[in-house]
């Protein structure tokens, strides 16, 4: 069952499919302000423009079982930013969502992958 959140969203999904695995299945894709992060049955899967530069971009995966922590920036009584922060062993990553994306969505989802 695919869930797509977030402008061009069957852009986003084709993009995915060139990097999913056999037996990957693909969950949601949530909109960026650079790309977009989707959300496999086994990994977090985004684009990084910011790692090389503006004109060429990095495909960054990770693992579930990777991940330590996640973080969302409250801004107010029931606000929340549209910024979240996964950190790994090797380094944390930024994720900036389009104004729009279901930023609570993405960050319960993926809160409910690594706690399981």
């Amino acid at each position: 069952m695919n869930f797509f959140k977030g402008d061009n969203k069957s852009k986003h999904h084709d993009q995915v499919q060139e990097f999913l695995f056999e037996g990957e299945e693909l969950h949601s894709t949530y909109g960026l302000m650079v790309d977009f992060v989707a959300l496999t049955s086994h990994r977090v899967l985004f684009v990084d423009r910011s790692i090389m530069s503006k004109s060429r971009s990095v495909v960054v995966t990770i693992p579930f079982s990777k991940i330590e922590e996640i973080a969302i920036e409250k801004t107010g009584f029931l606000s929340f930013s549209n910024t979240i922060e996964i950190a790994t062993k090797s380094g944390n990553h930024q994720l900036q969502f389009t104004k729009g994306s279901d930023v609570m969505g993405f960050y319960k989802e993926l809160s409910q992958r690594i706690c399981a």
